[in-house]
């Protein structure tokens, strides 16, 4: 299943390393990728995950998911 979404806040690689790592710490993900430029991160995994689960992996960081 592949999942698009918006996250806000990221500047520079180092953050979307960090949005990666988190997302590919959810159980079912299988694979991340980010677009800096647009903010846009795809996800592929196994089941369907909701936003809720990916809003939640970046709590207390400085990223959040919009879209």
């Amino acid at each position: 299943m592949r999942k698009e979404l918006v996250v806000e806040g990221m500047k520079c690689e180092g953050c979307a390393n960090t949005v990666q790592e988190r997302f590919e710490a959810i159980e079912g993900v299988e694979s991340v990728e980010i677009n800096l430029e647009s903010k846009k991160v795809s996800v592929e995994s196994k089941i369907e995950i909701d936003k809720e689960t990916f809003k939640s992996a970046l709590s207390e960081t400085k990223y959040s998911v919009v879209g």
